[in-house]
Parts: structure tokens; C-alpha cells; sequence
């Protein structure tokens, strides 16, 4: 993971102005796993900066994601999320609550993805879409429930 102080200097390297609103998106960011979207962070930094901008954020955030700090995801079709941890890692959607987990991907997976894949590819980004482990214990529930309710009433 980078430091307040790594982000400063990336941003810094790529001609950015350094601005306490800029400061504060780099405190906010460092160490989540929780992929926040800009809404998130806007909602978050609003209240001790009302001036702050959806512009600020998306801009910091491309900043980062262009020196290597941050991935930006697009694994939601209505919002992008945002990712400190820039280390090779999938990321799984959960379809019923939304929830969005990290998940480890072997080196060789890597491996094998980047030698098939053309030349000038950056960058590998893995989704997977389902439903997380509370989410599909709940529709297990719901689906035996009414299984359960006939078997009740079944008189032997």
C-alpha cells in the first residue's frame, strides 16, 4: 500500500496543483477495500470541504490511477468505483446487494492472460458477477421456506 505522502509526490510528478481537496481524496482513499465511488466520496469529504467537486475527485483519481496508485473500476454499469490497492487482484460484484470484494488471482493466471494477450496491453482488470455468500444463503432460505411450509402440511 503507498503512503499520504507517495501520493503527494506521484500527484506532484504529474503536474497536478496539491490542494487540501486533493489532500483529503489521498487520506480517504489510503488503505480502503471497500472501492468507494465518487458518490461515496463526495458524500464523505463534502461536509469539511462544501466546495469540493465531482471534477476534483475524478481528476485525483485519474492522476493516481495514471502513476500507478489507484484502479479505477467499472464493474457497476452506473458508477465507477475506485481502488487503492494497485496490485494485480479480481474484484467480485455481488448482483442481489452490490457488495464489491477483492479476490486473489494465481501468477500464473497472470502469466498466462498477459502472454495471450496483444502487445500493447497495460493493464488486466478481472470481474466476476454473482451472488456473495450472505446473499445466497438468503435465497437458499427463501427457497426452501416455501418448501418447508408444504411439507408441514403434509399429513402422513
Amino acid at each position: 500500500m503507498w503512503t499520504v505522502e507517495e501520493g503527494i509526490a506521484r500527484l506532484r510528478e504529474g503536474g497536478a496543483k496539491i490542494t487540501s481537496q486533493r489532500i483529503a481524496i489521498l487520506r480517504l482513499l489510503k488503505g480502503r477495500t471497500d472501492h468507494p465511488s465518487a458518490d461515496q466520496i463526495y458524500g464523505e469529504l463534502r461536509q469539511d470541504f462544501p466546495t469540493i467537486s465531482y471534477a476534483t475527485i475524478y481528476s485525483t483519481a485519474q492522476l493516481l490511477a495514471d502513476s500507478g496508485l489507484l484502479q479505477i473500476l467499472s464493474i457497476d454499469d452506473k458508477r465507477v468505483h475506485f481502488d487503492p490497492n494497485p496490485q494485480p487482484h479480481g474484484h467480485f460484484r455481488c448482483q442481489a446487494c452490490g457488495a464489491l470484494t477483492d479476490f486473489p488471482i494465481a501468477d500464473n493466471v497472470l502469466h498466462s492472460i498477459r502472454d495471450g494477450a496483444p502487445e500493447g496491453a497495460h493493464s488486466v482488470q478481472i470481474f466476476l458477477y454473482g451472488l456473495c455468500d450472505t446473499c445466497r444463503q438468503e435465497n437458499e432460505k427463501e427457497s426452501l421456506s416455501p418448501l418447508l411450509t408444504e411439507m408441514e402440511c403434509v399429513e402422513v
